[in-house]
């Protein structure tokens, strides 16, 4: 058996109040790029749908640049470390890593040669690093500031400059190479969020939160104007938090705490068009690149907006959030979620049943109240089972009819296709099957297991369960006899989180703890495919769309969907 993975349903970036989110894209202007918690996402800019991600990171990552070949991308993340890696092959060989600070890595960039990387952030003996990106070797040094460094730019031409952008309200600008401290300047009275060289080198600028856009020459670091004073009233009316040069060096792109985009012609020295989102805090405008004919910025909501370079809308958006569920919902957190006719039904920890309607994405009346917190919830026609801290419950018509007094805590819980038979699984290492007599329950097996059960699931037809824990195990029970009839499922591990089968009953499928997905074949116990850190973190469901076909969801907030392919004997 074989796999190969199909799709990628990615995530949005990561973002966070206040902090600026850098973007990159590749040298041909096709691809973008962006990170979100260990993963590093590449998009295409035309079909965002089409996707690719990088996990080599053992830490979140914060920023990814393309080398101005296209050969590498160099990533950050949390602790300081740089990956670079090849951005050409499938297979994302790491070339090297470097230890750039201790702390977190806000920025960035490739000189034009591809040869030097320069990294900042936030460190503790220092704030950034310039070094070769093959050896790590210095490449000189980035000093001048007393506070984090957010931005960092490096002029695509000889005489190369470098410039950086600091909370302590200051840009230093470098000669090099080697990078050499040469000015500091300090035009900007908060914290500088963005720097740029323009491509052809000419102009630098640098923008900050404290609403001003200010250019200088890009070869001295001279002062040239303060775009934001001359415009006056139609600058932004909050801060900046990134900027971004139009391909021909004559316009930029910034965005704005203030929920507004805005194109400036430098020549004009004029605000040539505003992109205004409605006032709400997560269309705060938080990143954003300029791509040949593509224009993106990125709300703090996740957003990712296509701006119309001929209209004052955006022409598409990638949305990073699903629509929120209006209506009296549930006060806690909420443990599962079952469909039923059109609906859904969810529990939670504040001991409620609540329904869902899909049509009209609202929480509907009446609100059903449970007699502990509910664990596990299966559905069967109209009735609803809910397992709970103290008993399991038959709600049918918003009605508890029936309950039984249970002495274990539940853990999951699983039904058979025609609703003849519930298994609840405990804490306490047993699965108790259930018999469904008309509208009530009998015990009719109890099943011991060595450790706390995490997932189990039955087989289409019902003559099989499979049992997971939290030590990554999995027995197949027969639900003839609830003798084992599979034990050799047994190679994740940490616990298993979930368990499907295949249409046709003869596969299973597991995610874990231990990032990994198990293919299991009933016919052949001892052959699997292994789905290696399918999900970073943790996988957290998988189903079968079909019997070739999975798809699975994970602490990395991205749904993926694989081939598998089960070769004939």
């Amino acid at each position: 058996m074989s796999y190969s993975k199909k799709s990628i349903f990615a995530c949005t970036p990561a973002t966070s109040r206040g902090q600026a989110v850098q973007l990159g894209v590749d040298p041909k202007g096709e691809n973008f790029l962006y990170t979100n918690g260990k993963t590093v996402f590449i998009r295409n800019l035309i079909n965002p749908a089409i996707a690719r991600e990088y996990t080599g990171h053992s830490a979140h990552t914060t920023v990814a640049r393309y080398s101005p070949s296209g050969y590498y991308v160099a990533s950050g993340d949390i602790y300081g470390n740089v990956r670079i890696w090849d951005a050409i092959q499938d297979e994302n060989i790491l070339k090297h890593e470097v230890k750039v600070i201790n702390g977190r890595i806000n920025d960035l960039c490739w000189d034009f040669e591809s040869k030097r990387i320069i990294a900042v952030g936030n460190g503790k003996e220092r704030y950034g690093h310039a070094f070769l990106f093959d050896t790590g070797s210095s490449a000189g040094e980035i000093i001048g500031h007393s506070k984090v460094i957010n931005s960092v730019s490096i002029r695509q031409k000889r005489p190369m400059r470098a410039a950086t952008a600091s909370d302590d309200f200051t840009v230093v600008f470098f000669h090099g190479p080697p990078f050499k401290q040469k000015l500091t300047i300090k035009d900007h009275t908060a914290f500088v969020q963005g720097v740029e060289f323009s491509p052809d080198g000419s102009n630098l600028v640098t923008v900050g939160s404290d609403k001003k856009v200010i250019l200088y020459d890009g070869d001295t670091g001279e002062k040239r104007i303060d775009l934001s004073e001359v415009v006056g009233k139609e600058s932004h009316k909050g801060g900046i938090f990134a900027v971004s040069w139009s391909p021909d060096s004559k316009q930029l792109l910034t965005s704005s705490g203030d929920k507004t985009v805005k194109i400036w012609d430098v020549e004009a020295q004029k605000v040539v068009r505003t992109y205004e989102f409605p006032d709400v805090v997560d269309n705060q405008q938080i990143g954003n690149l300029w791509a040949g004919e593509f224009l993106v910025s990125l709300s703090l909501s996740g957003d990712i907006n296509y701006l119309d370079p001929n209209s004052n809308s955006t022409s598409r958006v990638v949305k990073g959030s699903a629509i929120s569920i209006s209506g009296e919902g549930h006060t806690n957190q909420i443990n599962q979620i079952a469909p039923l006719d059109g609906k859904l039904f969810s529990i939670g920890m504040d001991d409620t049943l609540r329904s869902i309607n899909v049509e009209t994405k609202t929480f509907s009346e009446p609100i059903v109240k449970t007699n502990a917190m509910p664990k596990g919830i299966a559905i069967k026609d109209d009735k609803i089972i809910v397992s709970t801290t103290k008993s399991i419950e038959i709600i049918k018509n918003n009605e508890t009819i029936f309950t039984l007094d249970i002495s274990y805590t539940p853990t999951v819980m699983g039904i058979t296709t025609n609703g003849s038979l519930i298994a609840v699984g405990s804490d306490g290492s047993k699965v108790t099957i259930y018999k469904s007599n008309g509208e009530k329950l009998e015990e009719e097996k109890v099943i011991t297991n060595r450790n706390a059960i995490s997932a189990l699931a039955f087989s289409p037809d019902g003559t099989l369960l499979a049992v997971g824990d939290a030590q990554g195990k999995i027995h197949v029970y027969d639900t003839n006899s609830y003798e084992v009839k599979i034990s050799q499922w047994v190679f994740h591990t940490a616990k298993v989180n979930c368990i499907a089968w295949s249409p046709d009953g003869l596969h299973a499928a597991s995610g874990s703890l231990d990032t990994y997905i198990y293919v299991w074949s009933i016919e052949k116990p001892m052959k699997n495919i292994a789905i290696k850190g399918a999900h970073q973190v943790a996988v957290t469901g998988v189903t079968f769309l079909d019997n070739e076909t999975i798809s699975s969801v994970g602490h990395d907030a991205c749904v993926k969907t694989w081939t598998i392919k089960h070769h004939q004997a």
